[in-house]
């Protein structure tokens, strides 16, 4: 079985995770499995540079494991209270800080250094 063949199962086993988590409604089945399936989802996308510079997986592994960081953070921080507590934080409650100056810059800097990684495989083959 090829490498690209074990990807496929496992994407299909983290779906079938979130297709359960959506029937049961609990939103930690549907996320968790998900972010796993944004790393495998970039590794697929950069296969073929993985190939040729074996040191590039830490690109889908790091992206994978910086959301799933940063989304359990956001479960315990709201685990006793939806905003995180009573502090604010730039005006900001907690939860609504951590989502909004980390969660969301993450995903523009992920997009960044995919676009920089093609970009860089173009200039290189011509």
């Amino acid at each position: 079985m090829s490498f690209s063949d074990k990807l496929i199962y496992t994407l299909l086993v983290l779906v079938s995770i979130t297709f359960i988590g959506a029937i049961t409604g609990s939103w930690r089945f549907i996320l968790y499995p998900y972010l796993i399936v944004i790393g495998i989802a970039i590794l697929f996308g950069l296969l073929k540079s993985i190939k040729q510079n074996p040191r590039k997986i830490w690109i889908p592994v790091s992206v994978s494991v910086l959301y799933i960081i940063l989304y359990v953070s956001l479960d315990i921080m709201t685990i006793n209270t939806p905003t995180g507590g009573s502090s604010y934080l730039l005006g900001l409650t907690p939860s609504m800080a951590l989502y909004i100056l980390a969660i969301w810059p993450l995903a523009n800097i992920i997009c960044l250094l995919y676009a920089w990684t093609f970009t860089n495989e173009e200039k290189l083959s011509n």
